[in-house]
């Protein structure tokens, strides 16, 4: 049954208490399920559960969710554990489900457990699943064939571990086979924000993004309801949009420097680098060194940032020192050209000053001037480039 065929689910129950807490749980998980979606899929909200996820082959995942900071709601005796399974139970006997093609899932937001549920979602197989009902009949009703703990069992969850324990086996087996167990971190919006991060939005505009996805979610979802229909959103769409949103916003020109001022003790290190040496080769003064030196430092630091933070993926950094190589080779052919007539010393210092002075991209973003700079110089620290006209030969022989 595909979701413009469903009819909207009534309430199924009383809430239990922290109810806004599951109220506003649904939004989160329904925005995480958009995310780790595939671009085929559609989310549906209270429509065969409390999310749905239905992919283009028919496959359906149904995550109940909870959310109990004071309690346990998968314990081996809790009422939701066991009427979540009955639900279940009663679903695929309507046919609304079919456990071949359908994923059950309970998401706890925080770290929650018990010996039956556990036993449950670590079942594989049929064989697995089948041994794991056995033994949870066995813990709630006692010993088989006379079960002499049936009798005793609470009142809150009797209809329900009743419906599990005498439905069919191979169905009820079927469905602890496809089950799983999700436990938060004991903070759903922390993981939802840690999971945009990762996902398609730049650090600098994530709680924007995130800000706008929730409240496009809850809008969306809203208006369906209100109409009649059922509140399901496919992921392609969510996608297109919030791609549009964050090209909008992502205003960036310019990568932002994070780097400070070397300190002095900080520049003497670097006196005896290659790269300090290849401009001695040129007999550049030592202020010329000093600028290349507090150049190549904050180059440094900012590429150790920007790659920490994600701001440049570190594939691009090696992509832009073969555009530097390249710069280099074209500006050396055009020095040589223009300065034939000159000494091997002018032609390295018109070749530095050139590079030094280049205006270079870095993933389409403007660059603060001492980043390319700094970058050069790093390259003739690994002697890739050079300045004076016989820099290998004059560095081989130091």
């Amino acid at each position: 049954m595909k979701f413009q065929e469903m009819k909207m689910n009534q309430k199924r129950s009383n809430q239990v208490p922290w109810q806004y807490l599951g109220y506003s749980l649904q939004p989160v998980r329904f925005l995480v399920r958009l995310i780790e979606g595939d671009s085929d899929s559609n989310v549906s909200l209270e429509a065969f559960e409390d999310i749905g996820v239905e992919t283009s082959n028919g496959h359906r995942t149904a995550e109940q969710d909870k959310s109990t900071p004071h309690s346990n709601p998968v314990s081996d005796r809790a009422t939701d554990l066991w009427k979540t399974f009955s639900n279940w139970i009663h679903a695929v006997q309507s046919g609304q489900l079919a456990p071949e093609i359908t994923t059950f899932e309970i998401y706890v937001s925080h770290p929650r457990t018990g010996n039956i549920v556990e036993s449950f979602s670590r079942a594989i197989n049929y064989q697995g699943s089948y041994h794991a009902l056995k033994e949870a009949k066995k813990l709630i009703w006692g010993p088989p064939p006379l079960f002499p703990l049936k009798s005793s069992v609470p009142a809150t969850i009797e209809p329900y571990v009743t419906t599990v324990f005498e439905a069919d086996e191979p169905l009820v087996s079927k469905i602890i086979q496809n089950f799983h167990l999700i436990c938060g971190s004991g903070s759903p919006q922390a993981d939802l924000l840690a999971l945009v991060r990762k996902a398609w939005v730049p650090e600098e505009i994530v709680d924007d993004a995130l800000h706008y996805a929730l409240g496009w979610v809850k809008r969306e979802t809203d208006l369906l309801l209100e109409q009649g229909k059922v509140a399901c959103i496919s992921v392609g769409a969510f996608r297109r949009n919030i791609t549009s949103f964050v090209r909008r916003h992502d205003r960036r020109t310019i990568l932002d420097t994070f780097a400070k001022a070397p300190t002095q003790t900080e520049i003497e290190s670097q006196r005896l680098r290659v790269y300090v040496r290849q401009l001695e080769l040129i007999k550049e003064e030592n202020e010329h060194k000093i600028i290349a030196i507090t150049d190549y430092l904050r180059a440094e630091a900012d590429r150790t940032h920007w790659a920490a933070k994600g701001y440049v993926h570190e594939k691009s950094f090696d992509e832009f020192e073969e555009n530097l190589q390249r710069t280099w080779i074209n500006l050396k052919k055009r020095t040589d050209i223009a300065l034939s007539g000159h000494s091997e010393l002018e032609r390295g210092k018109y070749l530095c000053s050139e590079c030094e002075m280049h205006h270079a991209f870095l993933e389409g973003l403007d660059l603060p001037p001492h980043f390319t700079s700094g970058s050069f110089h790093a390259l003739s620290d690994r002697i890739v480039i050079g300045w004076h006209p016989h820099y290998e030969i004059l560095l081989k022989e130091d």
